[in-house]
């Protein structure tokens, strides 16, 4: 749930390090005191840098000196949410809305909190509304949507056409897959997760992994040669890559995850 929210505060901001601008706006504060434009910059910047109490002080300071918007909303709400104080960070995001209905920022972050709050139908339906909305929809949150409709009684057997739809619209995008077989697995619908995985195979460069993965799911349907055959073809796989990326800690450790569970299906 932590990844969710540094999620929504990841605004587009120029490169450069975040203390150094909190820093310059500062500066710029100090001669310019009644600006709440700079104090609504800094907040963001603090949400950035993690630091909710000094931004939450300087959206409450937008707020009191008038600067009543949508986006000064958002991220009162958004500082809110870290200090445990959900309820008010909701109150804020629903401020947001009240001004702006369709104001993207404030949908994603009433989107996630809710979901952080347990309160998955609502949740999803925020979802649906920002996927609706998107032009350009991000696979985080086609993944945030499907938690949240899996999570729902009343849609959870939606929940595999949510990554699906995804996918028509953004493409075969492996980390929208891989959340696909997982709720496959899941729900132990192991025909169709052999489908994703064969079809993550196909197009993936390098076979090591996705074979492996493919190999536990066969286990899991009690297909021991087939997974046998897969090991083996994961570990042709990892052979026959140069020796810089097949020496690689990582790779070693496929490598070892691979011998040891072909020992264990007594190959």
């Amino acid at each position: 749930m932590r990844l969710i929210f540094l999620l929504w505060i990841a605004f587009a901001y120029p490169h450069g390090d975040v203390h150094e601008q909190i820093n310059a706006l500062t500066t710029t504060i100090q001669q310019f005191p009644d600006s709440t434009s700079l104090y609504l910059d800094r907040g963001e910047l603090y949400l950035l840098d993690e630091n909710a109490s000094a931004a939450q002080s300087d959206f409450s300071f937008c707020i009191r000196s008038g600067l009543i918007t949508a986006r000064t909303f958002v991220g009162l709400s958004k500082s809110m949410a870290p200090l445990g104080l959900r309820d008010s960070s909701l109150y804020f995001a629903d401020k947001a809305l009240e001004l702006d209905p369709i104001y993207y920022p404030a949908l994603e972050c009433k989107g996630a909190l809710l979901l952080l709050m347990e309160r998955y139908c609502e949740s999803a339906e925020i979802y649906s509304r920002l996927i609706s909305l998107a032009s350009q929809p991000s696979p985080a949150l086609y993944i945030d949507a499907s938690l949240a409709t899996q999570q729902c009684p009343e849609k959870s057997s939606n929940t595999d056409q949510v990554l699906l739809e995804g996918m028509a619209r953004l493409g075969r995008l492996h980390v929208l897959e891989k959340s696909l077989v997982s709720i496959y697995l899941e729900e132990k619908r192991y025909t169709e997760a052999l489908q994703v995985q064969t079809e993550i195979i196909a197009h993936w460069a390098v076979k090591t992994r996705p074979l492996y993965e493919r190999a536990e799911i066969y286990l899991l349907t009690g297909n021991k040669p087939a997974a046998i055959a897969d090991l083996k073809n994961a570990l042709q796989s990892l052979d026959s890559l140069p020796s810089y990326k097949s020496a690689t800690p990582a790779m070693q450790e496929m490598r070892g995850k691979i011998i040891l569970l072909l020992n264990q299906t007594g190959s």
